[in-house]
């Protein structure tokens, strides 16, 4: 028979604290740089998105960021490429202003420097919808 010995080691103890501290400040430097929804913004889509789930047009929804785009992306079906995506290109920076489009596949639907302009978009199409069943 024989005996095995583990060696019980302190990664954390063993790391130096300055090669954390490194590390989420890098960390933090690159989240600074990607581009969010604002809050404002995000309420009025998910508000959007939510009419059309009632209504049974659209299932799901994605959300993504990189250093200079948000994207909403919006699913008829889970395992389908997306219907349409609402993206929100800008600059990090007080002087940038966001540009807004809206994309059907490869093509660009409508852009503009507001996203109520774009969400204006879903809406003039709800309310033809409406008339037409009428």
């Amino acid at each position: 028979m024989s005996i095995v010995k583990f060696e019980i080691k302190n990664s954390i103890s063993s790391t130096k604290n300055t090669n954390i501290n490194n590390n989420t400040i890098n960390l933090k430097m690159i989240e600074k740089k990607f581009i969010f929804f604002s809050k404002l913004e995000l309420t009025s889509i998910l508000n959007l998105y939510s009419k059309q789930v009632s209504k049974g047009y659209w299932k799901d929804y994605a959300l993504d960021s990189a250093i200079d785009n948000a994207i909403f992306s919006i699913y008829k079906h889970s395992l389908d490429k997306p219907m349409y995506q609402i993206i929100k290109i800008s600059q990090k920076g007080f002087r940038n202003k966001p540009s807004f489009y809206i994309k059907k596949s490869e093509e660009v639907i409508s852009k503009s420097n507001s996203l109520f302009t774009i969400l204006s978009f879903f809406e003039k199409k709800l309310s033809i919808k409406k008339l037409r069943n009428h």
